[in-house]
């Protein structure tokens, strides 16, 4: 028997620490705030898993904050209930992201480098939500226990985990994979050599150049789990009346046969009576994956834009068609955010695959029943040679001085046909319908084409550009100032403020035509000048606008572009005004004065940080205002800007080591899953081309640089609307030569096009593939 006063008996346990009231509440009261609103509001539109299960977290949150705060005896157990709810929430949210990301890369055949690091944040904020408060609850109302079985328990379930987690994520990229159809060889090019043995040598016939384009689902008369092929092609009708000409139209077909030989042999006999050799499409099924709505991934991103057709039984879209009904732009994550859209909705496909007279979707209808189709695009060209076409685009093998120019004079042709009697450039063109829209004229977009025209143009060009530059003059506003004037533009009412890139990137382009058009418009040049002068701050920077009713500047931080491009057109204007003295032109003096201002700010105070070197924002601006300046205003710390700019966008251009699909190296992006857009990749064509330049000024040039250039000079190429990959483009508007938004969406828009047009220019250049002056 121990004594009481024995020195070494166990003593009565110390008192556990009382639990936090009102520290505790307050913070649990923030978390179930949080958790309401992302159960609520986040992409998730109709009652899902993640919504059931972060509501049933934030109303823990809940109860543990009105236990606290009312002071219950209890609060502790509430607060560790909680704390292991969070940690629960945290694991499986976990472990669906890394099923959700597991399916698409092995769908798309990786994430990229991209998505993951956003994937990563994203994860880390649900991290930060959860793990800190919920650690601090279970270590604040008894911690995790203690004794030698611990350590086994937590081994043994830690293996548990281990293997369920490798089962899991196993489980999701097998779901990923097609079922595999047979084809003849599954190399696109062997495929076209094959398929275009057996193609009837049809003439050639008057008037066969006509769009393929049709926007209803193909039918077969089996299902699609056989070889199968889609082909769409001229048909010529006979004349209902004797000496009427032959008319062709777009005939469809599903093909189907029992073995992939038999089926190549079926595609020549349905062809057969073909108007013409060409165009025809041609869709070959190489696999086939049932949709389901409990798929790990997100349903928006089950089908590859531009790879994948669906099917709803045997009724069938292509990857094209797909494209054409704008079926990767229909998914809405954030309700609050219409415009923010990507991927295929459900209830929109569901829609484009229905029979006539069918009822309309539900909104909230998922995607179980649907089928992916992994498919071989191929078409027949106007010659009737059969040739690969991933994803609507034209694969070349090197780039070449011929391709560029055919390329860069296209994109000429392509404008020129854009303009409008009044001047204007349409806004945008959907090239398979030829639906054009006039609305969202903006005159920072019609400055820049006009500014191509001038600067890349041939003498044709020229009258476009005239007729350009008068309709722009029209839109000068005058101010209270001596002599201030802007360009301003507002639609269906009269404009009330003048904005620094409506003004600054007209006057580029005034100040780059004036030696191809003359010096009528030198009046409006000095006033537009003057307003910039007017509009620099004294730190260098410039105001982002003026009340056109008293002239006021309006104070703000510095706008994207505006800024780099007031430095370009104040470049111009100090060429311009050191040729010689005019009264309609603001002093030199004044002139060189503003860019020295300009270039030492932004040179050592705009960017001055400590994140310096690890990103930038869209400064593509400054490089082309720095290769201007090379000539009449050098600055180095100014061009060591572009220059840093410009290495540090390189690291987005995917090239071979990407992991990228193929016809995506040379492109600015983050993987196969976020379709890279054409404009971003030529902004960053012209950016390069500028710091090529001077690096050359300098004598420093890098292969490296040449390099990348023809890998960005390349993809855009591809990407070009072309008479091989325009088979159902309108014949009523001029497409071909022009650009879309990205593989996943096809509208073109005139800036997109001079955005490529640019690059191609300028890039083509600095490679010595064009003349350093002259059009083309």
């Amino acid at each position: 028997m121990v004594s009481p006063q024995d020195p070494s008996a166990p003593g009565p346990s110390p008192s556990p620490r009382p639990v936090p009231r009102w520290s505790v509440g307050a913070l649990a009261l923030v978390h179930a705030g949080i958790f309401a609103w992302a159960a609520s509001v986040l992409p998730w539109q109709r009652w899902t898993a993640f919504a059931a299960l972060t509501a049933g977290l934030a109303l823990a949150h809940a109860v543990t904050a009105a236990f606290a705060l009312a002071g219950s005896r209890h609060r502790a157990r509430v607060w560790r209930i909680g704390s292991a709810l969070s940690l629960l929430y945290l694991a499986i949210q976990t472990l669906i992201a890394a099923r959700a990301g597991t399916y698409v890369a092995a769908l798309y055949g990786g994430l990229g480098k991209g998505v993951f690091a956003a994937l990563a944040a994203l994860w880390a904020v649900l991290v930060l939500v959860t793990l800190p408060f919920a650690v601090w609850g279970l270590a604040a109302t008894g911690g995790l226990g203690s004794g030698p079985g611990l350590r086994r328990r937590v081994t043994g379930g830690l293996a548990i985990l281990l293997a369920l987690v490798t089962t899991s994520l196993w489980r999701a990229a097998a779901a990923a994979a097609a079922e595999p159809i047979a084809v003849i060889d599954h190399d696109p090019a062997a495929l076209a050599a094959a398929i275009q043995d057996v193609l009837p040598r049809v003439p050639a016939r008057k008037g066969a150049d006509l769009s393929l384009w049709t926007r209803a689902p193909i039918t077969c008369d089996f299902p699609v789990d056989r070889p199968t092929a889609f082909v769409v092609y001229p048909v010529a009708d006979k004349p209902a009346k004797k000496g009427q000409g032959i008319k062709l139209r777009p005939a469809a077909r599903c093909v189907q046969a029992d073995d992939p030989a038999g089926l190549v042999a079926a595609l020549g006999a349905v062809v057969a009576d073909a108007g013409a050799p060409g165009p025809m499409k041609i869709d070959v099924v190489s696999g086939a994956q049932p949709l389901r709505d409990d798929s790990p991934g997100p349903l928006p991103l089950l089908l590859r834009p531009g790879l994948d057709g669906a099917c709803d039984g045997a009724r069938c879209l292509l990857p094209w068609q797909l494209l054409g009904l704008h079926q990767f732009l229909t998914y809405t994550p954030l309700p609050f955010i219409e415009d923010l859209r990507f991927g295929a909705a459900p209830a929109a496909l569901r829609k484009a695959l229905a029979r006539k007279g069918d009822p309309a979707p539900e909104p909230d209808v998922g995607i179980e029943g649907l089928t992916r189709l992994a498919t071989v695009s191929l078409v027949v060209d106007g010659a009737g040679v059969v040739r690969p076409l991933p994803r609507l685009r034209d694969p070349i093998d090197r780039l070449d001085a011929d391709l560029l120019a055919d390329s860069v004079a296209g994109a000429e042709a392509h404008i020129l046909a854009a303009q409008g009697d009044d001047g204007r450039f349409r806004y945008l063109l959907h090239p398979f319908t030829g639906k054009v829209t006039w609305r969202g004229f903006a005159v920072p977009r019609q400055a820049g084409t006009t500014l191509a025209l001038c600067e890349l143009g041939s003498d044709a060009a020229v009258p476009a550009a005239r007729k350009s530059l008068a309709m722009l003059a029209g839109l000068r506003k005058d101010y209270p100032g001596p002599g201030h004037s802007v360009l301003s533009y507002q639609e269906g009412r009269p404009p009330t403020l003048g904005d620094l890139g409506s003004t600054a990137l007209p006057l580029i382009a005034f100040l780059t035509c004036r030696d191809r058009t003359g010096p009528e418009h030198d009046e409006l040049i000095g006033a537009l000048g003057r307003y910039l002068l007017a509009m620099q701050r004294p730190d260098g920077g410039f105001h982002a606008r003026v009340t056109l009713a008293t002239g006021e500047a309006h104070v703000g931080p510095d706008l994207l572009y505006a800024a780099g491009q007031a430095v370009y057109a104040l470049v111009l204007l100090e060429q311009l005004t050191a040729r010689g003295a005019s009264e309609l032109l603001p002093a030199h003096a004044e002139v060189k004065a503003a860019v020295a201002r300009a270039m030492d700010y932004f040179a050592d105070d705009y960017w001055a940080h400590g994140l310096y070197g690890f990103f930038f924002l869209e400064e593509n601006w400054h490089c082309l205002a720095a290769r201007a300046a090379l000539g009449v205003h050098r600055h180095p710390g100014y061009e060591r800007f572009c220059l840093d700019y410009v290495d540090f966008k390189q690291r987005l251009i995917m090239d071979e080591s990407s992991g990228v699909a193929p016809e995506l190296v040379g492109s600015y992006g983050f993987g196969n899953v976020l379709i890279p857009h054409n404009t971003p990749s030529a902004g960053f064509g012209e950016a390069m081309a500028a710091a090529m330049a001077v690096r050359a000024a300098d004598g420093q040039p890098r292969p490296e640089d040449a390099a990348l250039m023809t890998k960005v000079l390349t993809f855009l190429i591809e990407q070009q609307w072309s008479a091989a990959n325009c088979f159902a483009c309108s014949r009523e508007q001029k497409v071909i030569g022009g650009w879309s938004e990205s593989i996943g969406s096809l509208d073109v828009r005139i800036d997109y096009t001079q955005h490529a047009w640019s690059a191609l220019g300028h890039g083509g250049r600095e490679l010595g593939l064009l003349p350093r002056s002259g059009g083309g």
